[in-house]
């Protein structure tokens, strides 16, 4: 059946064709990336991208949480053309995306976050950065304009994590995530595979003579001392030389205690599954965690994105922007920075689409009135 919007001539003979699905591109969907970044790396390499711990209930939640979100779609809503530009942490960003910390990431490409924060500069967004990056984080700064947030673990001596934060601010990070990490995680996938890195020494890239004192990492790996407490965090964070976002937010009274120690955003994620498995997936936690927040407080969400719309989705139900580790990933794996580059792209046209369909001219306009059912989120006790 050919619609009439097919090809239409107007009153003086120019033919107007609907060729909206016509591309050039190499990889027109997302799903092309997946399935070619799969095609390209070993299945023990692929199962380390792709894993989540235990049975991977958790990372599976994650997706499928997401659609369980039901919009409602108004009629004559008077949308103008959809603008995804946005503004949070008081940076300016073509969609509200950014790309998130993940380590090991030369597994995938060369490039590595090198290349991650270049297709971050030219897609408009920005990057975070990780601990454990195959670069240093000089490195990564000097490779793009637009690595502003840097991620660490506190753990170890609170002196060696405020030496390293110091460090981040000295090479032009503007915010520092800190995270948490009580003990090693079970990722069965990777177990099984026996996986180890084709590179081990990326772990130390940003430790040893000249960097940071290996001590935090050594003590990440071989507990020999009781984690931090909130305590101890809100010393780092009330004397760290860079304001702080927490990560891995997952409830309301770890939100209120993130913000009572000083944090100045919250970062809602799971991991992607990849800690600890059969918790509640991050779109379900993050409505309590905006209510605990109150309005104005810059939330960021990762763990389930796999389309623009569940962008929206995060953006309706609290969050102000999210971050992608797997797509990331996927898209570096497929080709580099190109790859990381074309999946912003198709990210910015899903949530394009997506706005104008629920009546929204841009991406504040999103919010509850949006959802016609949410997530329905299991009550304790």
């Amino acid at each position: 059946m050919t619609s009439t919007m097919d090809s239409t001539v107007t009153s003086n003979g120019t033919a107007i064709a609907d060729d909206r699905f016509r591309s050039e591109a190499r990889f027109t969907t997302l799903r092309a990336l997946r399935e070619h970044a799969e095609h390209q790396l070993s299945e023990a390499v692929w199962n380390y991208l792709w894993t989540g711990t235990g049975d991977e209930t958790t990372a599976d939640r994650n997706v499928a949480k997401f659609d369980e979100v039901l919009w409602e779609v108004p009629l004559f809503a008077g949308v103008s053309n959809p603008t995804t530009n946005t503004n949070v942490f008081g940076i300016e960003l073509a969609l509200p995306l950014f790309t998130a910390p993940f380590g090991q990431e030369t597994e995938f490409h060369s490039g590595g976050h090198l290349a991650v924060g270049r297709a971050a500069q030219e897609a408009g967004i920005a990057q975070m950065v990780p601990v454990a990056a195959a670069y240093s984080m000089e490195e990564i700064a000097g490779a793009s304009d637009r690595a502003l947030f840097f991620q660490m673990t506190l753990v170890g001596k609170l002196e060696h994590t405020l030496a390293m934060a110091q460090r981040a601010k000295d090479a032009g990070y503007q915010y520092l995530i800190a995270t948490y990490s009580p003990i090693r995680q079970w990722r069965e996938r990777l177990i099984h595979d026996k996986f180890s890195p084709r590179n081990s020494s990326v772990h130390n890239v940003n430790f040893g003579p000249g960097k940071s004192d290996p001590a935090p990492l050594q003590e990440l790996i071989n507990f020999t001392e009781p984690r931090w407490t909130w305590a101890e965090a809100a010393e780092f964070i009330r004397r760290s030389p860079l304001p702080v976002v927490v990560k891995g937010i997952s409830s309301a009274r770890d939100a209120t205690a993130a913000l009572d120690a000083g944090a100045v955003g919250l970062y809602v994620s799971n991991y992607g599954g990849r800690t600890i498995d059969r918790t509640l997936s991050a779109i379900e936690t993050l409505p309590e965690v905006r209510k605990a927040a109150g309005p104005d407080v810059p939330i960021v969400l990762d763990s389930g994105i796999r389309r623009g719309s569940d962008i929206a989705a995060a953006l309706a139900l609290g969050a102000n922007a999210v971050a992608i580790g797997r797509l990331t990933a996927v898209g570096l794996a497929a080709d580099g920075e190109a790859g990381v580059l074309r999946t912003i792209e198709l990210l910015r046209d899903e949530l394009w689409t997506t706005l104008g369909h629920l009546g929204c001219s841009s991406v504040a306009d999103l919010g509850p009135d949006a959802i016609r059912q949410a997530p329905n989120v299991p009550t304790a006790g």
